[in-house]
């Protein structure tokens, strides 16, 4: 699945950065600001929602590389802006291109994304009420 995505994303040519810009401190303060909010509106319909706040809080981690956290970002910030390549209030596709974003992410930047990340992102979750999206 990961290699059918990041492959449509190679054709299609989508760069979070060709929509968020490549300031990673910049892109990294918006996700900071509005990742929750979209988060709680459209994370019940994004199938990997457990992985994405996972980067969150991966990005968030004192002690992951520059380049990591940027690509996060980046991603995430596709995510939260409102300006995207498939607007997300289309029914069925609309969250496509930021899944597909977020999953090439997540295949670049799986190893820096540890267990504690990912306990961290359950437990948001299940105190946010996500949790029974992707348990």
């Amino acid at each position: 699945m990961h290699n059918r995505i990041k492959g449509w994303l190679d054709k299609a040519n989508v760069r979070p950065e060709d929509y968020v810009g490549g300031n990673s401190s910049k892109n990294e303060e918006a996700v900071r600001s509005n990742f929750a909010s979209k988060a709680k509106k459209y994370f019940k319909h994004l199938p990997m929602a457990r992985e994405a706040v996972a980067m969150y809080f991966c990005m968030l981690d004192a002690r992951t590389p520059l380049w990591v956290k940027g690509a996060v970002a980046a991603a995430l910030a596709y995510f939260v802006m409102p300006a995207d390549a498939i607007p997300d209030f289309l029914p069925v596709i609309g969250l496509g291109d930021d899944a597909g974003v977020l999953a090439a992410t997540l295949t670049a930047v799986a190893s820096h994304v540890t267990s504690e990340h990912r306990d961290q992102a359950r437990t948001w979750m299940e105190e946010e009420n996500l949790g029974a999206a992707n348990a």
